[in-house]
């Protein structure tokens, strides 16, 4: 019988392919969940809110302040990382699975990513320039660090 071979090869082949098809399934679950459990806010709204909670208030509202002046500039990109974004999600939840229009898909977001990092470091800096030495130091203290000294 095929599935009784003396090395067991099959069985734990399939055995294999099960536990990593369940573990992508629930990747995709968790994602849906954490998704729509946070009321489709976008991520770089969530690191903002989450940076300026860590600034008094009048820095918080400079900071706010110059990323919104400097939005046109990134508006943009940021735009087209959401797009891309979703064509990745649209690849992965297809009937049925393409390998080539993924990592298409996969690509085109890398670009957009390097093309949005590229844009929103230039509103970045002149938000970070707007705050106190203070608000500053508040930001590089909360910013999680590799214990390795990196």
């Amino acid at each position: 019988m095929m599935f009784y071979n003396a090395n067991g090869r099959v069985r734990r082949w399939f055995l294999v392919g099960s536990l990593v098809l369940n573990l992508f399934l629930v990747a995709v679950v968790s994602g849906q969940y954490l998704h729509h459990r946070e009321g489709h806010v976008p991520v770089l709204t969530r690191i903002l809110r989450h940076v300026t909670s860590r600034l008094d208030a009048q820095d918080a509202a400079a900071f706010r302040a110059a990323l919104h002046q400097e939005a046109p500039h990134y508006a943009q990109a940021q735009e087209d990382l959401v797009r891309a974004r979703a064509e990745i999600d649209r690849q992965l939840l297809a009937p049925h699975f393409d390998p080539v229009a993924t990592r298409a898909a996969m690509q085109q977001w890398q670009d957009a990513w390097n093309v949005f990092v590229g844009t929103f470091s230039d509103a970045l800096v002149e938000a970070m320039g707007r705050l106190s030495p203070a608000g500053r130091r508040a930001l590089v203290n909360s910013t999680p660090r590799q214990k390795s000294g990196y």
